[in-house]
């Protein structure tokens, strides 16, 4: 391992980088209403369904938790090394251009490659909040993190009344057609709107059928068919759950990264409690991912999906944390080298294996590449996720031989600090750590 780097925070980063991609290979292929639901389209029994419980106990969410955490502890690991070199004014500076940066990347990785699932453009944005916690005692942060991601709870809890008010109203004017009273305008605009939902499980074969169309057509067709869609997740969803979701995961891994946690450095009872948190939240996760099933995946089981959306953000952290932990200790123990190794390469290079995965993926799907959007089942689309992490890890391994940073790095990195870096080993005098995503 090159001096300055961080074993275990390279392999907790590259196993979040190609964990993520078991979950985001749903939306590469299918309606993004998929990704959650296996009775919109995918397949819903047998092999699916399993494969789909693996997901949900697993990955839903996790590997997005602890990236964003690991967004976080970035920005602390980079902070802390500039004020021991003596360049605590410059820290600031530094972080700031560094998120900034990531805007332009993430609106080109969303609008440029298609990919609807960016994470880049919102932790440009929301990582210009984190910085000023920085300094911030470990505790404060971790309190901090915990709060925001309570705030993010109400808006669950608002939608669950909306919903409820809506089923309600429709109840109230399908008793009143039955009677033959004439509807109202609003009773009859509720009645519509609740069995719309009603209907939406499983979906109108035309209805999946428009947007797979889209998607098989060419680049100009797959752009303009996403366009409002790539709109709403970078304005509306991120006022309303990233900036909650994102900025509250940051802040947990911050405090994280002050105990030591990704460093590798606290005690073994911490990674143990963290395992066992890890087992707790995955069957939390589990237990409401079979109430779902049992109640067909319905659109209109408003408390299971009230439980679900409350519970989300906890178990994915304590899930995200629990395998961070069992990394962390295999690397400590110097167990299965070549695997953590690996992973370390992998994580080294997650920037450029986070928009790889896209090029693949979107070549591989999208009507401008092969086409096979809507053409494999959500079990299938594990070969998919095989074939892809392979690529990432030769990829990783064999680039990290000649150079000192990812490509995508390089360019980040070089725009940070607004001058060419060294890229090949050869001409690099010290490894200087690189702390992005």
């Amino acid at each position: 391992m090159e001096t300055g780097r961080l074993a275990t925070l390279d392999a907790v980063r590259g196993l979040a980088v190609l964990g993520i991609l078991v979950m985001n290979v749903v939306e590469f292929s299918w309606p993004f209403e998929a990704y959650e639901n296996p009775a919109y389209a995918g397949g819903s029994t047998g092999a699916d369904l399993a494969t789909w419980f693996v997901q949900a106990v697993f990955f839903d969410g996790k590997m997005r938790a602890l990236f964003s955490m690991l967004f976080g502890a970035g920005l602390v690991l980079l902070s802390d090394r500039m004020v021991q070199t003596g360049r605590a004014g410059s820290a600031a500076d530094l972080l700031l251009r560094r998120c900034l940066w990531l805007v332009p990347f993430g609106m080109v990785h969303r609008f440029g490659l298609q990919w609807s699932g960016d994470i880049l453009y919102q932790y440009g944005l929301l990582g210009l909040i984190a910085i000023p916690f920085r300094n911030l005692r470990a505790r404060s942060l971790l309190v901090c993190g915990c709060v925001v991601l309570a705030l993010g709870m109400s808006g669950n809890v608002l939608n669950y009344t909306r919903l409820v008010a809506f089923r309600d109203a429709a109840a109230k004017a399908v008793e009143a057609e039955q009677k033959g009273e004439a509807l109202s305008p609003e009773a009859d605009a509720s009645r519509k709107r609740w069995q719309a939902r009603v209907n939406s499980i499983p979906p109108a074969p035309e209805a999946v059928q428009v947007e797979v169309a889209a998607m098989r057509g060419s680049y100009v067709d797959v752009f303009a068919h996403r366009w409002n869609h790539h709109h709403t997740f970078q304005s509306v969803y991120l006022y309303y759950v990233f900036v909650f979701d994102v900025l509250g995961m940051m802040l947990l891994g911050m405090g994280l990264m002050r105990i030591g946690f990704f460093g590798g450095t606290c005690s073994g009872w911490v990674y143990g409690a963290a395992v066992i948190g890890g087992i707790v939240g995955a069957c939390i996760a589990a237990a409401l991912a079979w109430a779902w099933q049992q109640a067909g995946f319905s659109a209109v089981s408003l408390r299971i999906w009230l439980w679900r959306e409350l519970s989300y953000p906890w178990t994915r952290a304590l899930a995200g944390l629990g395998f961070a932990a069992l990394v962390i200790l295999t690397v400590r123990r110097g167990g299965l080298r070549r695997v953590t190794e690996a992973l370390s390469a992998v994580g080294r290079l997650a920037f450029s294996n986070y928009v790889l995965q896209t090029v693949c993926c979107s070549l591989w799907f999208f009507g401008y590449g092969f086409g096979y959007y809507g053409t494999h089942s959500r079990s299938q689309l594990m070969l998919v996720v095989l074939a892809v992490t392979a690529i990432q890890l030769v990829f990783s391994v064999l680039w990290l031989r000649r150079f000192r940073f990812g490509p995508l790095e390089w360019v980040w990195r070089s725009l940070t600090y607004w001058r060419m870096q060294p890229m090949c080993r050869a001409v690099a005098a010290a490894d200087v750590v690189t702390t992005g995503t």
